[in-house]
């Protein structure tokens, strides 16, 4: 009988006596490490991402405010309620579709989810920039130095009554003065029609002359009245009565003798 030649294996001992199998193929093979993340090595860890978080977290929040009124701002009446409740819809479904799903869900496709979201937050607020800024508008009040072509005179309280003198009064359409003189303090004048562009007189000095200029673009009748409370319902108020073809306020102006934007 031939014994078949074996091949012996070489057992290597550990330093506990454990035997350990010789590794193959003559050199050790050596196991290259996972390269670390940027934001975990030690010293961005420590020092870089302490500083540049709440910094991106600031910036981000108030871009993300910023054009979320911008999408209020775009609207009028009841839009900007219609936007809000929209928005705030979203945002609860979106948050429970995400606490739903984020046992399934990768870390990554969650940021993605996010940041989709919030982009297309911004993005709207971008679209709409243009329509959230002011409109120019013309002049609410006209000031008291434009020249007119017709000056009305009233009193104020006359004898200490709570009335204006007269109480009826004619004007053309156009720019007009009124000049009022304070028999007694503590009243004001005022157009009741927002049109007239006139600016409130406080009428806070006896024996003083308060002005301003009113603008009547058409004919018709515009009330005057004492804006302090309980003065109007008991007789502080009047009427002027205007005649005159249709004008605007630029036209008025340059009838009067003033540069077309003289009224700002």
């Amino acid at each position: 009988m031939t014994n078949t030649p074996t091949e012996e294996r070489e057992v290597e001992t550990g330093d506990a006596g454990t035997p350990v199998p010789a590794q193959r193929g003559g050199d050790a093979a050596t196991t290259e490490a996972d390269p670390i993340p940027f934001w975990q090595r030690p010293l961005v860890e420590r020092f870089l991402v302490p500083l540049v978080l709440p910094i991106a977290v600031v910036v981000g929040l108030v871009a993300y405010v910023l054009n979320i009124s911008r999408l209020f701002l775009s609207g009028h009446g009841h839009i900007p309620i219609i936007v809000g409740s929209i928005i705030t819809v979203m945002i609860l479904l979106g948050a429970s579709l995400l606490s739903a799903a984020a046992p399934r869900m990768r870390q990554s496709a969650i940021t993605l989810v996010s940041a989709a979201f919030i982009l297309s937050i911004m993005s709207g607020g971008w679209l709409v920039l243009g329509h959230s800024q002011p409109e120019k508008t013309g002049p609410t009040t006209l000031p008291a130095t434009l020249k007119t072509k017709q000056t009305i005179q009233v009193t104020a309280a006359p004898g200490g009554r709570l009335a204006f003198s007269p109480n009826q009064l004619p004007a053309k359409t156009g720019l007009a003065t009124i000049v009022v003189t304070v028999a007694g303090a503590g009243h004001t004048f005022d157009m009741r029609d927002p049109s007239t562009l006139f600016a409130s007189l406080s009428l806070d000095a006896a024996g003083a002359k308060k002005d301003g200029v009113a603008f009547f673009a058409q004919a018709g009748k515009y009330e005057s009245f004492c804006a302090i409370p309980g003065h109007e319902a008991q007789g502080m108020r009047g009427t002027i009565t205007v005649t005159g073809a249709t004008t605007t306020l630029t036209a008025a102006l340059t009838a009067a003798g003033n540069p077309p934007t003289a009224a700002g």
